[in-house]
């Protein structure tokens, strides 16, 4: 539950900042249009990902009534190798890798509707990987054999409509804050799922010219899938990125 009660105490910083300033000017500085592409870490996989009803245990005997391989291997002590080399063959045991993945990459476009509000829209994209040992026997589990390894590629995909709320703004810089809420599509294997995400930028600066633009910002995204068994999805994610971008 710490995952939560941290989420819920940035959502309250952010809530307290202020959407306005004396500084916010009552005029438009660049153009109403703004178009911009950018890099979100996942750096943090213990805290990011959820998917422990998917993965399984470091050691998982899939299909076993054994939770993990500790208590699989406590049952074929002193069985006969052929019975223990059937019940593995049976069971399939499965190593879990470290989760990999080289971060967010989204693209997005927003309009200044006001000198302080401004919508859009953006599209998010996670791609991770794991790579896992599998254990077909007695022989590669016991004695050190060969063992093959087996892939698995997670593709999170978003689509989040946004709002931000700019309340410093000079010619050159600008502070905001910012909220989106969308669709997200899972795509596991043959096991697509489907669920909602919520992006909140704590902090964003944005500085630049007339026309081109870089941003960085502090927030958090979350991730709820409803279609996996359990509870799923990615948490403390994208916080921090990186963007740069194009007004007109």
């Amino acid at each position: 539950m710490n995952k939560y009660r941290i989420y819920i105490l940035l959502m309250l910083i952010w809530i307290g900042l202020p959407v306005s300033a004396e500084q916010t000017t009552s005029e438009f500085i660049h153009g109403r249009h703004a178009i911009r592409i950018g890099w979100g870490d996942a750096a943090i996989p213990a805290s990011q990902y959820d998917f422990e009803g998917l993965y399984g245990v470091i050691y998982d005997c899939v299909g076993s009534p054994y939770g993990n391989i500790d208590e699989a291997l406590q049952f074929i002590q002193g069985m006969p190798a052929p019975e223990a080399d059937k019940f593995l063959r049976d069971y399939r045991v499965v190593e879990t890798g470290r989760m990999r993945t080289s971060g967010h990459f989204f693209v997005g476009y927003r309009y200044q509707f006001t000198p302080v509000v401004s919508f859009g829209a953006g599209i998010d994209m996670l791609y991770m990987h794991r790579e896992n040992r599998v254990y077909d026997g007695y022989k590669s589990l016991m004695l050190g054999g060969y063992v093959p390894y087996q892939y698995e590629n997670l593709m999170h995909l978003t689509l989040m409509p946004n709002v931000r709320f700019t309340y410093f703004r000079q010619r050159v810089l600008e502070l905001y804050s910012a909220l989106g809420v969308g669709y997200s599509l899972y795509l596991l294997g043959n096991d697509p799922a489907h669920g909602i995400s919520l992006n909140a930028t704590l902090f964003g600066v944005n500085v630049g010219n007339e026309h081109w633009y870089a941003e960085a910002e502090l927030g958090s995204m979350q991730s709820w899938a409803f279609s996996f068994p359990g509870t799923h999805g990615l948490y403390g994610s994208r916080l921090f990125s990186l963007a740069v971008g194009y007004r007109f």
